[in-house]
């Protein structure tokens, strides 16, 4: 049995993202889990491009203190060409990108994308967007 809280990954994936010099350049620091934040979609009355992180599935191993978790991407751009470049900025930080560990003990043994590319447009704001989902296999302990 895990005695210990479950770490969560999601919040080292948006540190990790926002860390990147390509991603930032995109996007700055609006990075977000679950949904965005007010203001993530407009600037000076046009769209701006973030990305938004929502856990899938981060189910904890039955007897390990591991997860297999999936998150899923929501790249947002001021044109579908520009979301596009977001999520291909997104893709060269996380797909296949292995371990290390974060500030907060989060062991990440590996990072890989697993499906995505989607085209899309927010349904409410019509803002350009790609979708995809990223795998993450973490620890759900400190790693000393």
């Amino acid at each position: 049995m895990l005695d210990a809280a479950q770490l969560d990954p999601m919040g080292s994936l948006i540190t990790e993202a926002r860390s990147d010099a390509g991603v930032a350049a995109l996007v700055d620091t609006r990075v977000r889990g679950f949904e965005p934040a007010p203001g993530d979609a407009q600037g000076s009355g046009q769209y701006q491009a973030f990305i938004v992180l929502s856990a899938l599935n981060v189910p904890v191993h039955p007897s390990l203190p591991v997860t297999f978790a999936q998150y899923g991407v929501a790249c947002y751009g001021s044109t579908p060409q520009n979301a596009w470049a977001v999520w291909g900025a997104f893709v060269a930080v996380f797909h296949g990108t292995t371990p290390r560990v974060k500030s907060n003990g989060l062991g990440i043994y590996r990072t890989a994308v697993v499906s995505g590319g989607e085209q899309d447009a927010d349904p409410d704001t019509k803002q350009p967007l790609v979708r995809g989902v990223i795998s993450v296999i973490a620890t759900t302990q400190v790693v000393t």
